[in-house]
C-alpha cells in the first residue's frame, strides 16, 4: 500500500479575504464590484465577511471582473470547506476523548 503524504495547514482564510484584497488592489469598493458582477451587494458583503461561500455562478462571474480563473475561486473555497471539516472532527474527537478520559 502507497503511503499519500498530506498537508494538513494551520489555518486556511476564506476567499472573501483574498476577494479583499484583489478589490483594494483594483481600487474597487463592494458596491462597484457588486455592480460589475451583477450580484447583490450583500452578497459580495458576504463573501468578503467570510459568511458566504463561492459558488460555481459566481466564481465565473467573478473572473469575468478580477481576471482571476474561476477554478482559482473554486478550489479556494473548496481549500476553505476542507479546513474547516477537518476542524470540526478534529475538536469532536477531541471532545470525544477528554470525556472518555474523565469517565475511566
Amino acid at each position: 500500500m502507497v503511503k499519500k503524504n498530506e498537508y494538513f495547514p494551520q489555518s486556511v482564510s476564506h476567499p472573501g479575504a483574498t476577494l479583499a484584497e484583489k478589490l483594494e488592489e483594483m481600487c474597487m469598493s463592494a458596491k462597484e464590484f457588486a455592480q460589475n458582477t451583477g450580484k447583490p451587494e450583500e452578497t459580495i458583503r458576504a463573501i468578503l465577511d467570510g459568511k458566504c461561500p463561492i459558488t460555481y455562478e459566481i466564481a465565473t462571474q467573478f473572473e469575468n471582473v478580477t481576471l482571476i480563473p474561476a477554478h482559482y475561486w473554486i478550489n479556494h473555497q473548496k481549500g476553505y470547506d476542507d479546513y474547516v471539516k477537518r476542524s470540526f472532527i478534529g475538536a469532536r474527537k477531541h471532545r470525544q476523548v477528554a470525556v472518555e478520559f474523565e469517565m475511566a
